[in-house]
């Protein structure tokens, strides 16, 4: 991850934490200066993360909002590289599998390349991509209409493709998790496919890192106890574990070697 996006990355954290941010204490910071700072603001709220006030900046993000995908594949990259390595544990050779499009999922589909004899059904165009010379994975991508800057397919057609298949697994991420609503995503159309992927599956693994707790986006997904297993890099807050805890869902959290789980 380069300089400049992991100082955006930080300043994004900043206001979801606490919804506005400074330019000198900013820059003060992150040891970098004002100008910089400006810059940052300026490339975000172009891309409508923030708006940019005397002196600083505040958040402005609609619940439908959904950050570009280049921006969103360079977040908590190490974080959704330790989740996806910690998601391969409940995958075995011959399992007919489906993953979702999201950035998570793509660090995901990376780490089985090595596995043999596998079934993988995605709406991601990025993920198809993939296994195009492996010899022995085979890979079924849904129709649909192409979301462009996505790279995935959403529409009729994909819920008329996935309303006749059954998986092992589905290994799925989503913009948000809370306590209250459950599961969401930014589009209604990337809710439903995922939805209904869940009903066709024997399990559902969500791979969310922790930025999502207790964030709620436009759609519903679904339910908490919807899912069978939560993989994410932090243990969640109080009020969400307890629920999850509630209804028999494992929480597993993703540690790099030698840390203590």
């Amino acid at each position: 991850m380069s300089v400049s996006v992991k100082r955006k990355q930080i300043i994004q954290d900043l206001l979801n934490a606490e919804g506005s941010v400074q330019v000198a204490a900013l820059a003060h910071s992150l040891s970098v200066s004002e100008m910089t700072i400006r810059r940052d603001l300026s490339e975000l709220e172009k891309i409508g993360i923030l708006k940019r006030n005397h002196g600083g900046a505040v958040k402005e993000l609609s619940r439908s909002y959904e950050p570009p995908f280049a921006l969103r594949r360079q977040n908590y990259l190490r974080e959704k590289q330790l989740i996806a390595q910690e998601a391969i544990r409940f995958v075995s050779e011959g399992d007919t599998i489906a993953i979702d499009s999201g950035t998570t999922a793509i660090e995901f589909a990376m780490l089985l390349m090595d596995y043999h004899n596998l079934t993988i059904v995605t709406p991601s165009l990025h993920i198809a991509m993939l296994f195009l010379a492996h010899p022995t994975i085979k890979v079924i991508v849904s129709g649909g209409e192409v979301r462009k800057k996505e790279g995935s397919l959403v529409g009729a057609y994909t819920k008329l493709f996935f309303d006749n298949l059954y998986f092992d697994s589905f290994f799925m991420s989503s913009a948000g998790i809370s306590s209250e609503v459950g599961l969401s995503e930014y589009i209604i159309e990337d809710a439903t496919i995922k939805n209904l992927i869940m009903s066709h599956a024997k399990n559902t693994i969500a791979l969310m890192t922790s930025d999502k707790f207790e964030i709620t986006t436009f759609a519903r997904v679904c339910r908490l106890e919807d899912i069978t297993i939560l993989i994410t890099d932090k243990e969640p807050e109080m009020t969400l574990r307890q629920i999850l805890t509630t209804y028999n869902i494992e929480i597993r959290v993703a540690k790099t070697q030698g840390e203590k789980l």
